[in-house]
């Protein structure tokens, strides 16, 4: 009967930390389509990790190099079901076991010192010292976790660059590798002195993993930092340069009104004397002049109007057809936001055309329905740009200062509640934005 709890014991704990491993994962990543814990397959993670701890313990009573296959299923459930880049799930599915393994590694250490016993006593003999060291590992470990999870949650969402990732990684598998072999030489005859060492050597470890912890936090906060001031300064440009240019547009439209009663005055002087061929040249020569430095939208808008203008006069110098259909109010929507929305859409539309031998065509189109703004912007490419490129990211040598056009894009969707969508149909490459503003 002794034997038979033992088991259902040491089955609950592989239980309880299969589950928790896997909830743990679950709630700093997400889920990809936002589902529940149990719907996302955690409990299906959390019982295979159950069933390969209690297999691989019946055949030894140390883990050992083995945890780095709890590992592996931890890290395909988050490759499979969650959320976040393939480093970050790596550095989480990692963190949540190797966080067990020194925790468990430590107590057992610590209460193979208190009581006297030999190491490998408190891993499998049937015993009080073992009961204990077991249910205070779990406490601790669920504290552990309940605070880094806390942690991980202010974390700012901006990642950290591969080189970081795998710096820290490797913080996190020296640890293991270094715990284990001192647990290794804390299974032999040692003194109790020396027993101390190796548990102070351990908790030291702990200390370094925590500060790793705060280390990704960290970093990721410094990152978005600079990332937010790269996106401000952008965004500043673009609103500087967009309002000197409806300065300009509008000099231009007081010049033309101030002289259209002139023009006038010409045409009905040779209409009058009955030169009907310099009336229609001067009139063509006039209409030429107006589509010059005319205006190609005009909405209550300045800003707008100057974007949108500004960029259809560069689409025409570069011979690309461009139709533009707009609203003409923008209840909701902040002026910077709806500046660096337009320029961005228009500027990744140029920059695609600009590679189209033929047929360059830009379709830009605004709409407005009871709660929702509709952007959609339609160029011409050849051949698929998302089958070559499906992340989109900018082909420019200065990544650092370019391809940011489709980060902002996607961050004021997500600002206003609404979505950012990239696709392909029939050679025209599709960005159909919707912002809500109710």
């Amino acid at each position: 009967m002794k034997d038979i709890l033992w088991v259902l014991f040491e089955i609950g704990i592989n239980l309880f930390q299969g589950i928790l491993i896997s909830h743990y994962v679950y709630s700093i990543l997400g889920d990809k389509e936002k589902r529940s814990f149990i719907k996302s397959g955690g409990l299906v993670c959390g019982f295979l990790l159950t069933a390969v701890i209690t297999l691989i313990n019946y055949f030894i009573y140390f883990d050992g190099m083995y945890i780095y296959a709890y590992i592996v299923i931890v890290f395909l459930y988050s490759l499979l079901r969650l959320k976040g880049k393939m480093m970050k799930k790596l550095f989480i599915s990692s963190f949540s076991v190797i966080f067990i393994s020194i925790f468990s590694v430590l107590v057992a250490n610590f209460f193979s010192v208190l009581f006297h016993r030999q190491l490998d006593e408190i891993f499998t003999v049937q015993s009080l010292e073992r009961l204990i060291s077991v249910v205070v590992c779990q406490l601790i470990i669920l504290y552990i976790y309940k605070l880094t999870l806390g942690i991980f949650r202010h974390e700012n969402k901006s990642d950290l660059s591969n080189h970081e990732w795998l710096l820290i990684l490797a913080v996190l598998f020296i640890s293991i590798v270094i715990s284990i072999l001192l647990t290794f030489v804390a299974m032999q005859e040692i003194p109790d002195y020396t027993r101390w060492l190796i548990v102070i050597c351990i908790l030291g470890i702990v200390v370094i993993n925590i500060v790793t912890v705060y280390l990704v936090v960290n970093l990721s906060r410094k990152n978005s930092a600079v990332r937010e001031n790269q996106l401000l300064r952008v965004q500043q440009k673009y609103q500087q340069q967009y309002l000197e240019n409806a300065e300009n547009q509008y000099e231009t439209i007081r010049k033309l009104r101030h002289d259209f009663k002139n023009h006038n005055i010409v045409i009905a002087s040779l209409l009058e004397n009955g030169d009907f061929d310099k009336a229609k040249q001067y009139v063509s020569d006039y209409l030429d002049q107006m589509s010059v430095s005319g205006t190609f939208v005009n909405t209550d808008n300045n800003i707008v109007n100057a974007i949108i203008n500004c960029k259809a006069e560069v689409a025409k110098s570069l011979d690309i057809e461009t139709s533009i259909v707009t609203v003409s109010d923008f209840d909701g929507i902040d002026d910077l936001d709806l500046c660096s929305l337009i320029s961005n859409m228009f500027d990744n539309a140029i920059d695609a055309c600009r590679k189209v031998k033929e047929n360059r065509q830009i379709h830009f189109s605004i709409k407005k329905d009871e709660s929702n703004y509709t952007f959609c912007m339609k160029n011409s490419i050849e051949g698929s740009v998302i089958q070559n490129n499906p992340n989109l990211i900018t082909t420019k040598k200065d990544k650092h200062l370019h391809g940011l056009g489709t980060k902002i894009i996607k961050d004021i969707a997500k600002k206003y509640n609404g979505m950012a969508d990239f696709f392909e149909n029939d050679d025209f490459f599709i960005c159909y934005i919707i912002l809500k503003y109710l």
